[in-house]
């Protein structure tokens, strides 16, 4: 069977350790902190799309029963290595029949969207991650944005001027994805009417990383110190309205 962009992307880009290097430790405590203010003792988790299982395995550690579904075998066996008592199968956001409905208490879905192009298959992971939470209950959706990639590889790269050419990126500055692309890209307002159409209410959303994914070299040569207060300080900015959006991802944080 042929493999998926999906597959050969993190076949050849290991997501584990993506997470250990400084930007991705950035996103990891950041999210971790929004995590810990919503968890309560007891609590069963849901981790859609949980790559090589760092949340997953964090949480195992902080005592949650957590079911992790992946797509790509290769992160699963890496996840399995390092937590061969996770409970983790493989398995599509947009489908999976395996899970019971209304089965737990908060589900994470942060990376499932991030390769979902368009709006009708996004729709299709968020429905069916509202199916499988309980009623109340809260998803965590992260999602890529636009203007990260326009300012990162479209202007950084000089690459502009041939993709408005194209149409890959609009007269608004919004790249519109094809359907054969490993990313897409949005902007809040399309996360604002993802939601709607999901019917899912907002409770926060937040920034992640920030402005880390654009000073990785420079956090590399911080001291410790000053890496530890950079990380307190993307935690204390991350839900600020006129910084969201800026950053390489958001957190949409909404109840089922």
């Amino acid at each position: 069977m042929a493999l998926s962009n999906i597959e050969k992307h993190y076949n050849k880009h290991p997501e584990d350790l993506r997470l250990l290097r400084r930007h991705g430790i950035v996103e990891f405590e950041t999210t971790m902190y929004h995590l810990r203010r919503f968890l309560k003792p007891g609590y069963r988790l849901l981790d859609i799309g949980a790559g090589t299982g760092r949340y997953t395995s964090a949480l195992m550690a902080e005592g949650y029963e957590v079911k992790a579904v992946e797509l790509v075998r290769r992160n699963i066996d890496v996840f399995l290595k390092r937590e061969p008592t996770a409970d983790v199968v493989q398995g599509d956001a947009r489908h999976m029949p395996f899970v019971p409905t209304a089965s737990a208490d908060v589900t994470l879905l942060l990376g499932p969207l991030y390769h979902l192009i368009g709006d009708d298959e996004k729709l299709k992971a968020l429905k069916e991650a509202k199916r499988v939470t309980k009623p109340g209950g809260l998803i965590f959706v992260a999602y890529l944005m636009n203007e990260y990639s326009i300012l990162s590889y479209c202007f950084d790269e000089d690459r502009i001027g041939g993709l408005l050419d194209r149409g890959v990126v609009d007269q608004n500055f919004h790249i519109q994805a094809q359907a054969d692309e490993l990313y897409d890209y949005v902007r809040l307002e399309d996360i604002n009417r993802l939601d709607e159409n999901a019917g899912l209410e907002r409770v926060t959303i937040f920034s992640p990383d920030g402005a880390s994914d654009y000073m990785r070299t420079r956090l590399n040569r911080m001291s410790d110190e000053t890496f530890a207060h950079f990380i307190a300080y993307q935690k204390s900015i991350s839900e600020r309205a006129d910084l969201i959006g800026a950053g390489s991802h958001v957190v949409d944080v909404v109840r089922a």
